[in-house]
């Protein structure tokens, strides 16, 4: 069985070298259609502008782009740095009626580094729901990476702004 396949291989190997002995040595396919392009330029007599537009389809958009002139508003340049804001940011990642609940995912937030508290809810309809919040935080990087934190170990967070203390 295996001279069999052996003899195959060869049998295909041999017979791929006849084949790439057969094709005629030329130059490139492109050195061929420039060549064929030259050839039609000369047979060709010069087409006018005007036989042009005839014939093919125009684009205007050239020549309406050529004479429009886009003006920017003038807007103040951004400069970062400290921005007075009148809010904070609060990170919510969970709300539950058991404190038990509420407790056990607070520990596993204090894992991350991140610092959180529980606020009891008491609602009008006399149900108490308590309430998981990081933060608060002054600026969004820092949220960013408290909520990075959050994400990473499967907590998908609600960000909140509150009013800023004094």
């Amino acid at each position: 069985m295996r001279w069999i396949l052996s003899l195959a291989a060869v049998g295909g190997f041999i017979g791929f070298i006849a084949y790439l002995n057969s094709v005629p040595v030329g130059q490139s396919s492109v050195d061929q259609a420039e060549r064929q392009q030259q050839q039609s330029e000369r047979s060709t007599p010069a087409v006018t502008a005007k036989e042009k537009t005839k014939d093919e389809p125009g684009f205007r958009f050239y020549d309406i782009l050529k004479d429009s002139e886009v003006v920017a508003p003038n807007v103040d340049e951004y400069t970062p740095g400290p921005v007075d804001q009148s809010f904070a940011y609060v990170v919510q990642t969970g709300s539950f009626r058991s404190q038990q609940d509420a407790e056990r995912q607070r520990a596993e937030i204090a894992f991350q580094g991140l610092r959180a508290k529980v606020d009891r809810i008491d609602l009008d309809t006399g149900s108490t729901w308590f309430r998981v919040n990081v933060g608060p935080y002054h600026s969004r990087s820092q949220m960013n990476a408290a909520i990075d934190k959050l994400v990473s170990i499967n907590i998908q967070p609600l960000v909140r702004k509150v009013p800023r203390e004094g």
